[in-house]
């Protein structure tokens, strides 16, 4: 929470949170390959404290991890964008968004993180991406086709993109992350039409081309009204499964027996993580964030950190005053896990 003063409590046997686990450790690889001394010189201004163990992953591989100091971290981020220091009357810092705070800290990583040899990307393509890819991009990279059809010149075009959160996009209709998918996939377009030599509106579909290990979800629940001039907050209940199934959003969808399939690939997630925000105004409440770690779920609300049963995970789908799911984390489920 960075308008709030502390980034809260964190797991002092992993790193920020578990699901940005695989991130540290490629982030830790790379620092090692750029020198082998730097960080003895740095006095106590190491990005990673001492605190070392080894842990064993959930492929049972043993690997050695280093714990992140969280105000080193918050520190870093204020440094690096302004805004998430701003100060409000009597030095407060000012409340920020969250899912805007992860797609900066994700847009910093992209910009500073090397390629690393990495197989933990979910291919739905027959073939894997050209593209290549830093260690982000294969870790929560999801790519995009998009279809533009004129409906007056009838002609096609076809556009291609990676983003990092998948929208769940909220109406009167939507109850569902289902049916918010649906309504985020689907986009009506302006643009300059070549045949008609004029702008003409394009009907656009877009369907995802390459499922990333972590998929991020924004429950699109704040938006600017312009009769109000005022960033207002949708609360409106909506139901997130424990369990995702995005194969009606893939292109492709690949059988058993094919060539080149990639045995490990899915499209089923389990929920590994989740921001909440609890208020009804968007530019103030609180922020907590809640985790699975080894089968058990904790809250993490500030440096009151409790564990919590998924039916209280599962009430967190808003349409109250209490904590409502805002941006969601599933971790992609090995294809041999649910066959």
């Amino acid at each position: 929470r960075p308008g709030g003063g502390t980034l809260g409590a964190v797991d002092t046997a992993a790193n920020l949170t578990a699901s940005a686990r695989d991130l540290f450790r490629k982030m830790e690889a790379e620092s090692k390959k750029k020198t082998s001394d730097s960080n003895n010189n740095n006095g106590g201004g190491d990005k990673f404290d001492d605190d070392e163990d080894k842990f064993e992953d959930e492929d049972g591989e043993y690997y050695e991890e280093k714990s992140v100091a969280p105000h080193q971290f918050l520190a870093s981020l204020r440094s690096a964008f302004p805004q998430f220091a701003q100060q409000g009357a009597g030095g407060m810092f000012m409340q920020q968004d969250a899912e805007e705070c992860f797609s900066q800290i994700l847009s910093a990583f992209r910009s500073n993180l090397k390629d690393l040899k990495d197989t933990t990307s979910m291919e739905t393509d027959a073939e894997p991406s050209s593209s290549g890819g830093d260690a982000v991009k294969k870790l929560f990279g999801i790519e995009m086709e998009t279809s533009l059809v004129c409906d007056e010149s009838k002609e096609e075009i076809k556009e291609t993109q990676t983003v990092y959160t998948l929208k769940c996009n909220i109406s009167k209709d939507v109850n569902h992350l289902h049916e918010g998918f649906r309504l985020s996939l689907c986009e009506d377009r302006e643009k300059h039409s070549p045949v008609l030599d004029r702008m003409a509106v394009y009907k656009g579909t877009s369907k995802l081309t390459t499922l990333p290990q972590y998929l991020n979800v924004q429950l699109v629940r704040f938006l600017y009204r312009r009769d109000t001039q005022q960033k207002a907050k949708i609360l409106r209940r909506i139901q997130f499964p424990m369990t995702l199934d995005v194969k009606e959003f893939c292109k492709y969808t690949k059988k058993v027996g094919e060539k080149d399939e990639d045995p490990n690939a899915t499209t089923v997630y389990d929920l590994h993580a989740i921001v909440t925000h609890k208020g009804r105004i968007a530019d103030s409440g609180h922020y907590v964030g809640w985790a699975k770690t080894n089968g058990q779920w904790v809250a993490f609300d500030d440096d009151n950190v409790y564990p919590v049963e998924e039916e209280d995970i599962k009430k967190l789908d808003g349409g109250g005053d209490w904590h409502m799911a805002y941006v969601l984390v599933y971790k992609a489920r090995p294809k041999k896990a649910h066959e």
